[in-house]
């Protein structure tokens, strides 16, 4: 053997890019790479202990755990198949592991570092003797994934634990978060509890993790956003509850949040805009990056005033992405000024604003203004409700795109009926853009249209969008698809 393996580093590297291949392909041949791990194990001594800890990192259910029990093997790994995760024994009527059989498990459980709990695993009372006797089954447990409400999580407790995705009960939660004190990731999902004890039972397990970096959760009340606000290591919080309003947050005596020092991504999903509000206006978020809301009842008035309370924050020098959508608000149309409001935020990379009900009315002088405030833009999407026809223009356009040589993705309806540009007299081609969005909107003349747009846009695919009440095969107005078409004819044509 070549003295480079007697090096447990190079070892490990080995072996860890075998487990690597294997998460990648386990749904679709794990039999062969398990063997593979299985066979550098029994290699050598030296190979035995790191290929072992690889084979057995990563589970999916538990049930090739319990094959290394002796009296369970042959019914796992039946001699006319292979174990597979779509076809698995039923353990309903097989006795529970006795004290030896429980070592004979324990042996590999304590190698397993992540694991997913299978919805239709039914072999936790075979466990009944370990649950007694062991104060934890895995002990070096670093990942958790439980997506069923009816397993038992318990089992599980690790005081190595750092990333749980969970569907409990926040009561079982508040028993992870007292026995995993290192919990750093954290994604919870819950659609039955009671409404009315959520928020001060999930703000007791949350206070008591000291050092997380993500969460993700139903809505918080004032004691935990407190606690979450002074912990320096958390980066991202995301708070969904998409049908039901939360409760507001009582900000009325001055409440004084921490720093939220290192927060760098915040995302809601929620029915109203209220809650977000309250909660933005009493923080600067120094490091806040990342800002994302869906709001199912969003006017743009609330909008308007969430952005405002924004840009008081110290997150206007910092928000390289803003995403707002509004999804069944019965809505006014916004002022022609209101997206004024966003040229404070001279950092974005990306900013989408959708409001299907609601007119953004944007024209040339508009889009130009905006644009020239975000010189790093790279994703703009400003869906508009006024499918029927826009003020914006191809030298409207254009100009703006000047403003942002790095845009990537663009998203905006244009007045290609009206065309005010020849593209032989001009000199600007912008190279960066490659995908334009274009929702409806008229088409005279799809031969010009597409000549305009290769001849100045030349790396653009155009993606045609139709609501269901609008013909594809209408033209004019909607010839969008005839433009597509003539743009891959003049493509092919010029070998690009």
């Amino acid at each position: 053997m070549h003295r480079a393996l007697h090096i447990c580093e190079i070892l490990l590297e080995i072996f860890a890019y075998v487990n690597t291949v294997r998460n990648r392909t386990f749904y679709h041949r794990p039999a062969f790479v398990r063997k593979s791990l299985a066979a550098l194990a029994v290699t050598c001594k030296t190979f035995y202990e790191p290929a072992m800890n690889e084979l057995w990192a990563v589970m999916f259910g538990l049930t090739p755990l319990l094959g290394c029990v002796t009296r369970l093997h042959p019914i796992i790994y039946c001699s006319d198949r292979e174990f597979s995760l779509f076809t698995h024994p039923s353990f309903q009527d097989i006795k529970p592991l006795s004290e030896n059989e429980g070592r004979q498990f324990l042996r590999h459980a304590a190698r397993v570092r992540s694991i997913h709990v299978l919805a239709r695993d039914d072999c936790y009372h075979l466990l009944s003797v370990l649950k007694c006797r062991v104060p934890c089954m895995f002990p070096r447990l670093l990942s958790l994934r439980n997506p069923c409400p009816e397993t038992r999580s318990d089992i599980f407790l690790s005081p190595t634990l750092r990333h749980c995705d969970l569907w409990v009960a926040y009561g079982d939660l508040k028993v992870i978060a007292t026995h995993c004190a290192a919990l750093e990731h954290i994604s919870l999902a819950n659609t039955e509890w009671n409404i009315e004890n959520e928020p001060s039972l999930l703000s007791d397990c949350v206070r008591l993790c000291k050092r997380l970096v993500t969460l993700s959760c139903s809505p918080l009340d004032l004691a935990a956003w407190k606690h979450l606000s002074n912990l320096p290591t958390l980066i991202e919080v995301e708070i969904d509850r998409r049908k039901i309003d939360p409760s507001s947050l009582d900000l009325e005596n001055n409440f004084d949040f921490g720093p939220f020092l290192n927060l760098t991504a915040l995302s809601f999903n929620v029915n109203t805009a209220a809650y977000i509000t309250g909660l933005m206006q009493y923080s600067d978020f120094p490091s806040l990056k990342q800002f994302k809301i869906r709001v199912n009842r969003l006017s743009w008035a609330e909008a308007e005033r969430l952005v405002h309370v924004l840009s008081k924050c110290k997150a206007r020098h910092t928000l390289e992405q803003i995403e707002m959508e509004g999804r069944a608000s019965d809505v006014q149309d916004p002022p022609r000024s209101s997206i004024i409001h966003f040229c404070c935020f001279t950092q974005l990379r990306i900013l989408s604003l959708n409001f299907p009900r609601c007119c953004i009315h944007l024209d040339n002088d508009l889009l130009l203004e905006c644009m020239s405030s975000w010189p790093h833009l790279r994703v703009l999407n400003l869906q508009d409700s006024n499918q029927d026809q826009s003020t914006i223009t191809f030298r409207g356009l254009f100009a703006a795109l000047h403003q942002c040589p790095h845009l990537h993705t663009l998203d905006l309806l244009i007045d290609a009926v009206n065309i005010d540009i020849n593209p032989t007299g001009e000199s600007f081609r912008h190279l960066s853009l490659q995908r334009w969005d274009v929702l409806s909107g008229q088409v005279m003349d799809p031969k010009a249209v597409a000549h305009i747009i290769f001849s100045m846009l030349p790396c653009v695919e155009i993606f045609y969008k139709t609501h269901s009440f609008m013909s594809m095969s209408s033209s004019p107005p909607y010839a969008w698809p005839d433009v597509q078409r003539r743009l891959w004819s003049l493509h092919e044509a010029a070998g690009t």
